[in-house]
């Protein structure tokens, strides 16, 4: 029987041939009807069945199989039946209402007139008595799915983030907002959100204020005059000037005016020390200290001295930066002495001798009171009448002690020898002029300027002082 006889028979009989295919992730169905003659008529029960017979039970277009009936469309794949994704659950979260990136997103500004704008440095973030602080999302469950095979897609879950941590606030009787507990200063890092005080002063200290010894943050809008001593464990933000003053800060101190202290006070922080300038004072920071002209002072910082804004100068004076110096210009056209210097300082050196000192003696303690344990141990072991348990105990705690200082020291040590590793690299970039009169000193080793130059990076190499142009 050729071709064209077996067509006829299959035209008699109006057989049908409707192929179902299954995506391999069961998502989706399609069906293809083969057109063996134009008098055979599919039907929606004929595709229905056919659908029935490969397993497809979910999800199913009645309209489209309609249309596919409707329309004649015969040799072509198309999808009858699709599939619903589960819908995974999400993980809770916490909606701030407050800026928990302040310090990260802060940089001081260069004005038009090429000073730096330190006054809209934001030292903390402020949060008045009753303000909302943040609000709790729950975790959801997620959205069941399934294939067209019928087959349930369970969802996973998300996750619940952890409870805030800390002290300064309030919580909703549901868990899940959060409010300030008086005006103050919030913090917040890893679940832990802390608010605490701030000291304010609306005007001048002075006389009339007295000194300021506070346990937190304090904010100044007026002058400080003279005398006076101003001691904080957090930050110290002044809005005026600053004359000769005694100023101690556990973190950051940021002089929106600048200061002129003739010679007199000190100031000193933790921290990082900002201002728009400094003249005739005495300045020590664990940080960097940074400002935009620097007139006969002594600077010391830990980190890096910087120098920036359009005529931003380093003027007489002794400045140290131990990881490096940078300023635009450094010295004056009539040879004003100058000395900058970069590296370890010899309090830095001496420090770590100190620390290595005491390490070696807390460990000599721990060595002794481990020798003391063992006796103990062995008269517990061979004669458990005549051990002494007030006495062991004594000792174990005295061990417990001394291993908690030796871990900090020790730490602090990798500190101070991380420092001196990396102040080895320091170097000095002037980006406009250095002026004969400046002297910059790199460990033992002394750069001169003999007349003036221009865009420079003083660094040392070995053994040597290497000058060289920013350009190169």
């Amino acid at each position: 029987m050729d071709v064209s006889e077996l067509l006829k028979d299959l035209e008699q009989l109006n057989i049908k041939d409707i192929q179902v295919d299954i995506s391999s992730d069961q998502m989706t169905a399609s069906v293809c009807l083969r057109r063996i003659s134009d008098d055979a008529l599919y039907t929606y029960e004929d595709i229905m069945d056919k659908l029935s017979e490969a397993g497809v039970k979910m999800g199913i277009d009645e309209g489209r199989i309609l249309d596919i009936i409707d329309k004649k469309i015969y040799d072509q794949r198309v999808v009858v039946a699709t599939g619903k994704p589960q819908e995974q659950g999400k993980d809770g979260y916490y909606d701030f209402f407050f800026d928990v990136n302040y310090k990260n997103n802060n940089k001081p500004k260069l004005r038009e007139d090429g000073s730096v704008d330190y006054f809209n440095t934001k030292l903390f973030e402020r949060v008045e008595e009753g303000e909302k602080l943040a609000e709790y999302h729950h975790p959801t469950k997620g959205v069941f799915g399934y294939n067209v095979c019928g087959k349930l897609l369970t969802p996973k879950p998300g996750k619940p983030k952890s409870r805030l941590r800390g002290k300064g606030f309030t919580v909703s009787e549901d868990g899940n907002s959060y409010y300030a507990a008086f005006t103050g200063k919030v913090e917040y890092q890893n679940f832990d959100m802390n608010i605490s005080n701030i000291f304010d002063v609306t005007g001048n200290v002075d006389l009339n204020v007295g000194n300021i010894d506070f346990n937190g943050d304090v904010n100044i809008t007026g002058h400080v005059i003279s005398g006076m001593t101003i001691h904080a464990m957090g930050n110290i933000y002044i809005g005026g000037h600053v004359e000769g003053a005694n100023i101690y800060a556990g973190k950051d101190i940021i002089f929106n005016g600048g200061v002129n202290s003739k010679g007199a006070g000190r100031i000193e922080a933790k921290g990082n020390i900002s201002g728009k300038y400094f003249e005739n004072a005495n300045v020590y920071a664990d940080g960097d200290v940074k400002s935009g002209y620097l007139l006969n002072s002594t600077i010391v910082a830990r980190g890096k001295v910087i120098v920036e804004g359009k005529h931003g100068s380093i003027m007489g004076g002794d400045v140290t930066g131990v990881m490096g110096i940078e300023t635009v210009n450094c010295g004056h056209v009539s040879t004003t002495k100058t000395v900058l210097r970069v590296g370890a300082t010899k309090e830095i050196r001496k420090e770590y001798a100190d620390e290595i000192l005491r390490l070696k003696d807390i460990i000599a303690e721990i060595e002794m009171y481990t020798s003391a344990l063992k006796k103990y141990e062995k008269i517990r072991e061979v004669n458990p009448e005549k051990f002494d348990q007030a006495a062991y105990t004594k000792i174990f705690q005295s061990k417990i002690i001394k291993n908690a200082e030796k871990n900090k020291l020790d730490e602090k040590c990798r500190g101070l020898l991380e420092q001196m590793k990396d102040s080895a690299r320091a170097q000095v970039r002037v980006d406009k002029n250095i002026y004969p009169g400046c002297r910059v000193f790199l460990d033992d080793k002394v750069y001169a300027a003999e007349e003036a130059f221009s865009h420079l990076l003083i660094k040392r190499y070995n053994d040597n002082v290497i000058v060289q142009s920013i350009d190169e």
